[in-house]
């Protein structure tokens, strides 16, 4: 075929037209779709009446006000178990108080259980002071408690931070002027400074010492075989002055 026998063809398919049943179905068939468009406008709208605007913000004002009252309540469960000693109804709460400043802050378990028996001779400090002789059996009853878990402790970290030791060595000097003989004849106190005594005999005696230092540090060793543990403490205070 030549070109221009071509083109004229063509130029012919121009001419061609549908059959007219043909042309009328496929007219049907497009007026009867519905467009993703048109359908959208046909669906139902929802109107929000002005009811539903009012009982959904008072709904959420009340949820508001339910959550802040709970929020303030226990702020201020927390606040005033914190100012509790042992034996008040809120005391249990400043324990996990203290437990849980204690875990945050990254502190072994020598020195978070060192805190608590710290925190309980202070305890036993106020109420003295305060006169509150109703509270004074609480106190010792969980001084008596952390000591036991402070000894358990120290026995299974015997290479403890010396600072700890020391803190605990105060502790339990302080404890002893306040409250005389009452505590060296109780088990648990005392397992607390027999254990203290040993660790720091330990301790000295890898340390280089002056020929006063020395001497004291026999004078110790000497209470420690006659389980005068308290005194024996003392004299460590002063090698460590």
């Amino acid at each position: 075929i030549t070109e221009t026998q071509l083109i004229d063809q063509l130029k012919a398919l121009k001419n061609i037209k549908p059959r007219q049943e043909w042309a009328v179905l496929l007219k049907s068939q497009i007026l009867t779709e519905v467009t993703p468009e048109r359908k959208f406008a046909t669906q139902e709208v929802r109107f929000v009446s002005f009811k539903d605007v009012i009982y959904s913000a008072f709904f959420q004002k009340k949820l508001a006000y339910t959550v802040a009252g709970f929020v303030f309540l226990i702020v201020g469960v927390f606040g005033f178990g914190i100012n509790t000693v042992p034996g008040d109804l809120l005391f249990p709460i400043r324990k996990i108080t203290e437990q849980s400043q204690a875990m945050i802050n990254g502190e072994t378990k020598v020195k978070q259980s060192a805190v608590a028996l710290n925190s309980r001779i202070k305890d036993l400090e106020q109420v003295t002071k305060e006169g509150r002789k109703e509270s004074v059996t609480s106190v010792m009853s969980e001084i008596s408690a952390n000591a036991s878990e402070l000894t358990k402790d120290l026995k299974d970290n015997p290479e403890e931070n010396a600072s700890t030791i020391k803190e605990i060595a105060v502790s339990l000097k302080t404890l002893a002027d306040m409250s005389g003989k009452d505590f060296e004849e109780n088990k648990e106190v005392k397992d607390l400074y027999q254990t203290v005594v040993e660790s720091q005999i330990a301790d000295l005696e890898k340390t280089t010492l002056t020929d006063n230092q020395n001497e004291t540090l026999i004078k110790v060793k000497e209470l420690y075989t006659e389980e005068k543990y308290a005194e024996a403490l003392e004299n460590i205070l002063l090698i460590r002055q």
